[in-house]
C-alpha cells in the first residue's frame, strides 16, 4: 500500500518541470547569485530530453550560465556557489554532496536535491574559464507521455 500512495504522491513530469523552472528562476534572481554574477537563463525544461534515463523515458532541464560582475577575481566560487546552495536549501532542496570534496580556491560545486518533487540542481562556480557559473537543474526521468 505504501508503494501505491508514495507513487501517487510523485508530481507529473508537467508540475515537477514547472517547479523545477520556477525553483531555476528563483536561484537566478536570488541576491545571492546577482551578488556574484549575472546569468542567462538557456533552457527552462520546455523540451523532454532522453539523457540520463532509461530507454523509454524522459526528463527534463533548467539551465543558466555567467560571469563573474567585474572585477571577476573578487569573486570567491567556494563562498558563492556555498551561498546559492544556501539559497536552494531556503527553497526545500537537501544537500546530496559534500562540495568539501568537490571544489578547490579556483571551483566551487554544490549539488542539492528536492526529494520529493524529484528534482535535482547542480551549480558550478568556477574562475579563470568563461562562463563562470552554470547552473543545471533537472527532473527525474518518466515514462515517455506520463
Amino acid at each position: 500500500m505504501s508503494a501505491c500512495s508514495a507513487e501517487s504522491e510523485r508530481p507529473t513530469l508537467k508540475a515537477a518541470a514547472a517547479q523545477l523552472v520556477a525553483d531555476g528562476e528563483k536561484l537566478v534572481a536570488s541576491r545571492e547569485l546577482t551578488a556574484a554574477g549575472t546569468v542567462t537563463v538557456t533552457e527552462r525544461a520546455d523540451k523532454d530530453s532522453e539523457v540520463g534515463c532509461l530507454q523509454g523515458q524522459v526528463q527534463r532541464f533548467f539551465r543558466a550560465q555567467g560571469d563573474f560582475n567585474p572585477p571577476p577575481d573578487v569573486n570567491s566560487p567556494s563562498n558563492s556557489a556555498g551561498l546559492m546552495l544556501g539559497k536552494l536549501e531556503s527553497l526545500g532542496y537537501d544537500k546530496i554532496a559534500d562540495e568539501l570534496d568537490l571544489r578547490d580556491e579556483n571551483l566551487g560545486v554544490t549539488l542539492s536535491q528536492n526529494s520529493r518533487a524529484g528534482i535535482t540542481f547542480l551549480v558550478t562556480v568556477r574562475n579563470g574559464q568563461n562562463p563562470n557559473i552554470m547552473i543545471v537543474g533537472k527532473t527525474s526521468c518518466y515514462e515517455r507521455g506520463g
